[in-house]
């Protein structure tokens, strides 16, 4: 509750005011007076004539000044006179009081002779007050702004100012693409302004993290947070990290209510002297008295009510009519015993006073928590004449906190146990299993393509997809085992019974049939399975983390095998595993450590017998394993993210090597392979066409080739590279084709260059007649679409002599030359037979 203070030995305006005041005479100007506050960081300066306050210039007034672009007005047009002033010898209720009447944040602090001789804010009020019951029993939802005012973080810092100026707020949020990234204050704005920033863009000042504070947090909390990042502004969130709102440090001094149980000893004391208490007095108390939030109940010496506010009427449903006259057990919950209420009578007859929670019940029959405050009110003779008594409803405070316990250890989704809860039951179950010799499974779960429904149907669909099958997995446990959910599509169980292999078979079979019975939703009938890998104490692991690693690896194997299986985890699968997981660590590095290099494969021409073009291959040079396929390493980085990188890293030394070769007179036209991963990013042919400026190439000395694949996932984003790499004169070329998925829809709307025919059609070319037929018909087509014609793969003569019979165009493979470094490539170029 608030402080009391004492009545003979008030708080008085000299104890907290801050007695650094920093002062200047009517001839200062705007620019050293905004130079003055940004450099002390405050709020304020003094206007003084012979150390008598005149004015007071705030931040805001110099915002508008700026605002206006008005910097050179004089400063006794700007300071706001007469000044707002009071008293060192004040007591700081009385400040309180006038801060809030007349609506200032700041009063000039003066001696008895009038001179000035310091500043208090309502920040020093807000800390003077021993409010920690009152704030926390408030949350910073019901007093923050819910509707700040927001400025794009394009903007300049001047539009900001104005936008300030026209506002009676403090400060703005700054939104970049509809999302909040910073706050500009008046404290702010008055720091940019000193340093000539007002043309900026507010977004290149968000540099710092948003600090921010949930919208459920107390007021006692949220001034926590204020002291110590020494804001007077945070941004409050809900419990989905959206930002909502704003708070002030300005928001709590208007929040705070004045001490109701003091002004009620104050006036009830003083009921003997009525005489002598003004009617302004009465009056003030009354309006405090039924403003207030808070149920506020007044007894006789004989504990019979004699007054009750609206809030008591609010809270406990009884109308004053009601209660007047009879006693507060009127309100007993029955929960408490008669021990209870005689301690509670013994401190209020000892101490005068008593506090803490209580349970009572409402008109309508509910019991309700409540933190109750009674105090009792003694007469001139030092007899009890009175008692006061404060209560606030607790309901949803204890509302609060259950949710806050049960998200500790529940997910909010299935409301199935969460991580932490999993593992308590697992370390205990994992304890008893030991000391009685059994065998227990730990069980990891995925949902089989759940990111499709969540694509195809809504992320709301996927919710109650996951709540369902939650709800089958738990029904089919038995007792004692556990079913979890960590989060998105993964769950996992722990399984007790399990000294009987088939049984646990028998089990798991069961489940994957329960899961896979058709799931009814708003009128939507689904099907999903899931895949499972299980481990074992003590034959997998010993311990808990090393269990739920093991199932891991197992669901990985189940995945492999198709999905909507199970797996039991093995050695040589998690060795597999942890293979991958360490080329995957070294693919990282190799990069950096210049392990990768391009060999030059060269394209003969069938009618001339010579090469003038080569395709550009990725090699591994690992420093242990030594080459290492493609084949391995590329989908690895696909799933690692890498591919971009080693994408950059071929187009940069293909066009390096080009420009090499061109300076020793050799003009040779290099293709490079771009994934469908690469062309996902968008900007894969400015970023080609930029390495080829850098290194002042022609594009037509360069080529892509690249797999039907590009066109099945991003078809779009392919046939705009396309047309923007051709319309500057680089060729493209699809490779592989015939083994994707779409060819002759993307051969008729692509515009290509080249087409290559995969290996796999070549390799038996001589004995194939339905082979030969493919490979015919691929030639005229392409040659009908204005598309030239490479064979890959070409290893025997027989396959060259038939392929010149199909007018094939060029040949590339073993037979021709191999892959090889640059400096052997150009060699090979040079002394190639005419």
């Amino acid at each position: 509750m608030s402080r009391t203070p004492d009545r003979n030995n008030p708080l008085l305006v000299r104890h907290i005011a801050q007695t650094n005041l920093i002062t200047c005479t009517p001839d200062a100007t705007a620019e050293s007076l905004i130079r003055l506050m940004a450099d002390q960081q405050i709020g304020c300066i003094v206007v003084c004539d012979n150390r008598l306050p005149v004015g007071i210039v705030t931040r805001r007034d110099l915002i508008s000044l700026w605002a206006d672009q008005h910097e050179n007005a004089p400063i006794t047009e700007l300071m706001s006179a007469p000044v707002s002033s009071v008293s060192e010898w004040e007591s700081v209720d009385e400040a309180e009081h006038r801060l809030i009447a007349e609506g200032v944040r700041h009063l000039v602090v003066t001696k008895a002779s009038g001179e000035a001789c310091g500043i208090l804010s309502e920040t020093d009020v807000v800390n003077s007050h021993g409010i920690e019951h009152d704030l926390f029993l408030r949350s910073v939802e019901e007093i923050a702004d819910h509707a700040p005012l927001t400025v794009d973080g394009n903007s300049t810092v001047l539009s900001a100012l104005q936008k300030l100026k026209a506002s009676d707020s403090s400060a703005l949020l700054i939104t970049q693409h509809n999302e909040v990234c910073g706050i500009f204050t008046e404290r702010d704005a008055v720091t940019l302004i000193s340093q000539n920033m007002q043309d900026h863009n507010l977004s290149d000042l968000c540099n710092n993290p948003l600090v921010t504070i949930e919208q459920n947090l107390s007021l006692y909390k949220a001034r926590k947070v204020f002291h110590q990042h020494q804001f007077q502004h945070l941004a409050i969130t809900n419990h989905e990290g959206k930002i909502t709102g704003l708070i002030s440090y300005s928001d709590i001094l208007q929040s705070v209510e004045s001490d109701c149980v003091y002004h009620l000893r104050e006036l009830l004391n003083e009921q003997d002297r009525a005489l002598e208490q003004s009617q302004h007095s009465l009056k003030l108390a009354d309006k405090v008295i039924e403003a207030s939030m808070e149920a506020i109940v007044i007894c006789d010496k004989n504990s019979l009510i004699l007054r009750v506010n609206p809030s008591f009427t609010e809270i406990t449903g009884y109308t004053s009519e009601e209660v007047l006259g009879k006693n507060p057990s009127i309100l007993s919950s029955g929960r408490h015993n008669e021990r209870f209420y005689t301690e509670m009578w013994l401190n209020l007859a000892e101490q005068g006073f008593w506090q803490g929670e209580i349970w009572n019940r409402r008109r309508d029959g509910s019991v309700y928590p409540e933190w109750l405050s009674i105090t009792s009110i003694r007469d001139d003779s030092g007899n009890i004449s009175q008692y006061a008594a404060i209560f606030t409803d607790l309901t949803e405070i204890k509302k609060s906190e259950a949710r806050i316990k049960r998200l500790a250890y529940f997910d909010e989704l299935t409301r199935l146990p969460n991580r932490k809860l999993f593992n308590d039951r697992l370390q205990l179950s994992l304890g008893y299993a030991k000391e009685h010799q059994h065998r227990i499974a730990v069980a990891y779960i995925d949902v089989d393509f759940f990111q499709q429904i969540n694509d195809l149907y809504g992320h709301e669909t996927g919710d109650k997809v996951l709540k369902e099958v939650g709800r089958r997995i738990e029904h089919e446990l038995d007792n004692g085992d556990t079913v979890a959910r960590f989060g998105g599509d993964e769950f996992n169980l722990i399984l007790t019974d399990v000294d009987n292999t088939p049984h646990i078979s028998e089990f798991l079979n069961r489940l994957l049939n329960t899961v896979n019975q058709p799931i009814l939703i708003d009128d939507k009938e689904l099907k999903v399975t899931i895949s499972i890998g299980v481990s074992f104490y003590p034959t997998d692991a010993d311990n808990a983390e090393s269990l739920l690693k093991c199932a891991d690896s197992a669901v990985h194997l189940a995945k492999d095998f198709g999905r909507n299986s199970f797996r039991f985890f093995s050695s040589e699968q998690h060795q597999q595993i942890q293979s991958r997981y360490q080329m995957g660590s070294d693919l990282q590095a190799a990069l950096d450590n210049g392990e990768f290099q391009l060999y030059y494969q060269p394209k003969v021409c069938l009618q001339t017998g010579r090469s003038d073009s080569c395709e550009a291959l990725l090699r591994w040079l690992h420093p242990q394993l030594g080459f290492i396929s493609p084949v391995e390493f590329i989908p690895l980085a696909e799933d690692l993210g890498l591919i971009n990188r080693i994408g950059d890293f071929v187009i940069a030394e293909a066009c390096r090597q080009i420009a090499a070769w061109r300076k020793q007179g050799a003009e040779i036209n290099v293709a490079v392979n771009v994934s469908a991963k690469q062309f996902q990013q968008g900007d894969i042919a400015e970023r080609i066409l930029a390495t080829l400026q850098q290194q002042s190439l022609p594009a037509h000395l360069l080529s892509v080739e690249l797999t039907e694949s590009c066109f099945l996932y991003c078809p779009e984003e392919t046939k705009r590279a396309i047309n923007t790499l051709r319309s500057q004169g680089i060729q493209v070329a699809i490779d592989d084709f015939g083994t994707g998925y779409s060819s002759l829809s993307y051969i008729r709307t692509m515009e290509l260059d080249t087409l290559k025919i995969d290996r796999s059609f070549l390799v038996n070319l001589g004995d194939s007649e339905v082979d030969r037929a493919i490979v015919t018909s691929i030639i005229e087509m392409s040659h009908i679409l204005g598309l030239k014609v490479v064979a890959e793969g070409i290893e025997h003569q027989s396959q060259m002599n038939i392929l010149k019979q199909m007018s094939c165009d060029q040949l590339q493979g073993f037979l021709l030359a191999r892959p090889m470094p640059a400096d052997a490539f150009i060699n090979w170029h040079q002394h190639q037979k005419a």
